[in-house]
């Protein structure tokens, strides 16, 4: 009898981190339209938060423009960030003007505010029972700020931002530099996507995942369509993918990837 079964992405595909932070904001799932061309839950987030390294292990309330207005705070819910304005939005901007400064306005005009970690050393006892403990050597940032860049309407890039008490940005930038930045091109949605990648590729049906990815070596932003693996077995399983420039929609590359399934 089959116990269990892990799959494992060995070329081409770049797994999800293995520390997901309890903290890390959760997607809106009512924000993003239904797309009449594949089903919401094969659109998939690119990037990571990885706020792992910065607020995991600290006692942190979560903020967001839809967050709860109670003044009695949430260790677990976003919080409204209106309740701390004062103190969180002139961070907001500092950071928002670093990293238009660095990846510039073109790119900047894609990027949308998520939600923040903000670290409370002070109420560190309201977090006593809350799993991860709380371990304040490894609190290394005041502020965690998550961003996503819109691919369009459904598809999105994670980032995360890490800022001390003054807002000066301490984590590296997981996008490019604005001399490195090509512009991505705003026709393509996920279901012109599909369209390019099933003309490249007639195997490509049937599809398991769309995503929008970033490769930090060749500085581009790009479109990732996967196909299900068929008649899938324990051991190697290929299947087939398109990755599609988000810059230049005629740059297209079809390769042959790999999963291990254990049983």
């Amino acid at each position: 009898m089959k116990a269990f079964a892990l799959l494992l992405f060995l070329a081409n595909c770049q797994p999800d981190s293995a520390k997901i932070a309890v903290n890390d904001p959760p997607q809106k799932k009512n924000v993003k339209p239904i797309s009449k061309c594949i089903d919401e839950e094969k659109v998939k987030y690119g990037g990571d938060f990885n706020s792992y390294d910065y607020t995991y292990f600290c006692p942190t309330y979560h903020f967001a423009y839809d967050g709860d207005t109670a003044k009695s705070w949430s260790i677990l819910n976003p919080i409204d960030i209106h309740q701390v304005s004062n103190t969180v939005f002139p961070i907001k901007n500092r950071i928002e003007k670093q990293i238009q400064a660095y990846a510039g306005q073109s790119f900047f005009s894609h990027l949308e505010f998520s939600s923040v970690d903000v670290v409370y050393p002070d109420s560190i006892r309201k977090f006593d029972n809350r799993g991860p403990a709380v371990d304040m050597s490894r609190c290394k940032s005041k502020y965690y700020f998550f961003y996503v860049f819109k691919a369009d309407t459904e598809a999105v890039y994670n980032i995360g931002i890490a800022a001390d008490e003054q807002g000066n940005i301490l984590s590296p930038f997981n996008f490019p530099a604005e001399a490195d930045y090509k512009p991505i091109d705003s026709t393509l949605t996920v279901c012109r996507v599909l369209e390019i990648a099933k003309k490249a590729n007639r195997k490509i049906n049937p599809v398991a995942e769309v995503q929008f990815e970033y490769n930090h070596k060749s500085k581009r932003f790009y479109w990732l369509v996967s196909q299900e693996i068929i008649d899938s077995h324990e051991g190697i399983n290929k299947f087939n993918q398109v990755e599609i420039d988000a810059s230049d929609p005629t740059n297209i590359k079809k390769q042959v990837s790999q999963a291990r399934i254990v049983y």
